[in-house]
């Protein structure tokens, strides 16, 4: 197991001072291969921080409490009090059924149909409320006590969730029929479509190489029917065009191009390096009602 107590990135705003955390207010994406997050200034309405940290050969929620422990233990002021706190867990044993067929008694029977069974874990829910969907997961006991010990006012959710309803917001009363978003994580995307102002499809796929990232992704496309030379696809996540994924998927669909900055809030200079695209899903988490 490694974590380490350096973060790869670290871009903080002077006016964040770790001192006063009650004045701004966190969100958190937490993986087993890495802990980054966002810093939000309500008084100045504008993001003024973020970091990131790398965790390498953590194949459990155990290793990574303890993956945790040691970035804290190193970083302190992570763990101060912050005005709110958002922490979003990044995996992929989760699964989406529609509001109509939702009842809360059988969100396990749910699961089970996508999903293996998770010792040690409870069985969550997130309402999503622009998607009109239920998003359920499964969260590690050792995981979210781990959580709440260091951020006793977090609220939990699924990654996936904050990425749904950010799409579903900021594209709520406009025409994106035919525009499929692709979401890159590491060794997993994510893709969506909105229809009618509607999700119409959600799905995330496990890739190692270019190759199965674009045979995922036309292959989609496909069973869509949405035509390479005609439909709209918008990158977004940890991707650019010096990317692989990104120079595969150019060969093959006409129109490509990164999601539009959100014009909600405001950023400081020093995030000015860092495209928009990659926080995208942190940076819109304080939007979602979860």
């Amino acid at each position: 197991m490694s974590a380490s107590a350096k973060p790869y990135i670290s871009r903080l705003d002077k006016s964040f001072r770790d001192d006063y955390s009650r004045s701004f207010q966190l969100t958190i994406q937490l993986s087993l291969d890495g802990f980054s997050f966002v810093i939000y200034s309500p008084e100045k309405e504008k993001y003024v921080g973020t970091e990131a940290y790398q965790f390498t050969n953590i194949d459990d929620e155990i290793r990574l409490t303890a993956a945790l422990d040691q970035v804290i233990m190193n970083n302190r002021w992570i763990a101060y009090p912050f005005q709110s706190v958002t922490v979003l867990i990044d995996h992929t044993h989760n699964a989406l059924v529609p509001s109509p067929l939702y009842e809360e008694k059988e969100k396990g029977t749910y699961l089970a149909f996508s999903q293996q069974y998770r010792d040690n874990s409870r069985i969550m829910a997130d309402h999503l409320v622009n998607a009109a969907a239920y998003n359920i997961y499964y969260l590690s006991n050792p995981l979210i006590e781990k959580i709440k010990d260091l951020w006793a006012n977090a609220r939990i959710a699924h990654y996936t969730s904050a990425l749904i309803e950010s799409l579903m917001i900021q594209h709520k009363n406009k025409q994106v029929d035919d525009a499929l978003f692709v979401h890159v994580r590491r060794k997993v995307f994510d893709l969506v479509v909105i229809r009618d102002e509607k999700l119409f499809f959600f799905n995330s796929f496990r890739y190692n190489t270019k190759e199965d990232f674009i045979y995922f992704l036309l292959f989609t496309m496909e069973q869509l029917r949405m035509n390479p030379e005609i439909a709209r696809v918008f990158m977004l996540g940890m991707i650019d065009k010096s990317s692989e994924c990104y120079e595969i998927a150019w060969k093959y669909i006409r129109d490509i191009s990164f999601i539009d900055p959100v014009k909600a809030f405001g950023f400081s200079y020093v995030l000015d390096e860092l495209p928009q695209h990659f926080n995208y899903v942190l940076y819109n988490a304080i939007r979602c009602e979860l």
